[in-house]
């Protein structure tokens, strides 16, 4: 038995997701712990965020299953993209002690997006810098698992395997 999706529903939905992710970070950012974020964690709040539109353009679109495949497809490239950050920054987060003065922190505060909504956007903590776990997992650890999750359903749709014909 096959599980198989409404292609407006599952788009619709990972859009909400990934809304609900930003805003959790946001929360976690100005909330009461005041975890600061660093480049990486900025740069994985454009991957959620690209993946929401790419979601949401597909839900309101409505497409069959090609133009579904082709939007799992694009979304799939924030997803991995998010992922190797994710992953980057659990490997070698705790080692970089001044990733604000590096060119990744250069760049990610130099966007316009970082002037337009710096309270979102602009990265002012470090990469190393420990934060209490949420439900036992550090924030790291769950972008990776939500990355994967999310990857994984996109190279689902993208190879025709999870909506009705």
């Amino acid at each position: 038995m096959r599980i198989q999706f409404s292609v407006r529903a599952a788009f619709g939905v990972i859009a909400l997701l990934c809304t609900g992710l930003l805003a959790v970070a946001y929360y976690a950012q100005h909330g009461p712990q005041h975890q600061q974020p660093c480049p990486f964690c900025i740069l994985q709040r454009y991957c959620f965020m690209a993946i929401a539109m790419i979601s949401l353009l597909a839900a309101l679109h409505g497409a069959g299953r090609v133009g579904a495949r082709i939007y799992a497809a694009l979304a799939g490239i924030p997803a991995l993209t998010g992922l190797v950050l994710a992953s980057w920054l659990l490997a070698k987060g705790s080692s970089m002690k001044s990733c604000l003065e590096d060119p990744v922190a250069l760049f990610v505060n130099g966007l316009p997006t970082a002037a337009w909504w710096d309270e979102m956007f602009w990265a002012t903590g470090g990469c190393g810098t420990e934060y209490p776990p949420i439900l036992g997992l550090t924030v790291p650890v769950w972008a990776c698992v939500w990355f994967a999750m999310l990857g994984l359903f996109f190279a689902l749709a993208a190879s025709n395997k999870l909506f009705k014909k």
